[in-house]
């Protein structure tokens, strides 16, 4: 830069700079992608496990399991929206969208995406509840090498596959969690 009357950056001082925020960008957006990824997927094991516990709860006093979020001892979060007659065991808010299946196999199911709003799943939390007992697995879309990734992180052992219409054309390759 310059001193006196005509001070100013040159294009190159312009440039440089862009370049290095640019480089900073690079780095910093996927580290809080993956951040926000492990937030949203630690809330929906907490969502899962208190869910699962008030079916289990539900069972125990009425001999089924509830095919309903409404039926259950535990309210739908702050903020999220549940599903009407037609979706009654569908959720959602935050970037979660959250299925309670009961039927074959009784469980609940939370999938996580990285934007709140679209949804773009990326790995899911699973946990069964009834005589499954408590398992629990993860699963990651099959076309995301980086949801795959996180499962295995997690300690997850492949164990399958889904066709789950949550996990897309593409499916979901199941993990169980220690």
């Amino acid at each position: 830069m310059k001193s006196g009357k005509n001070a100013a950056f040159t294009l190159i001082e312009l440039l440089v700079v862009v370049l290095i925020i640019g480089i900073l960008a690079a780095i910093a957006v996927p580290q809080y992608q993956k951040a926000v990824l492990r937030s949203r997927y630690v809330q929906a094991q907490v969502i899962t496990k208190n869910f699962a516990d008030a079916a289990d709860r539900y069972h125990l006093a009425n001999g089924s399991y509830p095919k309903y979020w409404r039926d259950m001892d535990i309210g739908v979060p702050a903020g999220w929206k549940a599903g009407d007659e037609e979706q009654r065991g569908a959720m959602s808010g935050n970037g979660i969208y959250c299925d309670l299946m009961v039927g074959y196999e009784e469980n609940i199911l939370c999938m996580v995406s990285l934007a709140a709003t679209k949804r773009s799943w990326k790995v899911g939390y699973l946990q069964f509840f009834s005589a499954a007992g408590s398992a629990r697995e993860c699963w990651a879309v099959n076309n995301d090498e980086e949801a795959r990734a996180f499962c295995r992180g997690l300690g997850g052992k492949e164990s399958g596959t889904s066709a789950h219409q949550i996990c897309g054309e593409s499916g979901c390759t199941r993990y169980t969690l220690p």
